[in-house]
């Protein structure tokens, strides 16, 4: 038997969701945070490391780490944490600056 989908892919109704500001507005927010989750949590598998033994060589409770790499967390971690988390793994942090043409901020009064 073969089924169709009937109604929007869940891509489909994000995308419609996006076009609300504020949800937008969260939607990037949370994304940056999961990226950053993302990426430490790979470094950490990468280098066959427990988030246990990663706590101990970066002396950084495991919780935090824990709470760094969850998806569900809201807040992300101060650059000087996520620095002497990913320097105990032998790596260094860098953070780049992209210019988002989708939104544009003017200063009042710049020259």
């Amino acid at each position: 038997m073969n089924r169709k989908h009937i109604g929007s892919s869940f891509f489909d109704t994000v995308d419609e969701w996006k076009k609300n500001p504020a949800f937008r507005q969260a939607y990037e927010e949370r994304r940056e945070k999961f990226e950053l989750a993302l990426q430490i949590k790979k470094l950490r598998e990468h280098e066959g490391l427990s988030q246990r033994q990663l706590a101990k060589i970066s002396s950084v409770p495991q919780s935090v780490i824990a709470r760094i790499e969850s998806m569900n967390s809201k807040t992300l971690p101060r650059l000087d944490l996520v620095s002497r988390i990913v320097a105990s793994m032998g790596y260094s942090a860098k953070i780049v600056f992209n210019k988002d043409s989708r939104t544009r901020h003017r200063l009042a009064g710049a020259a």
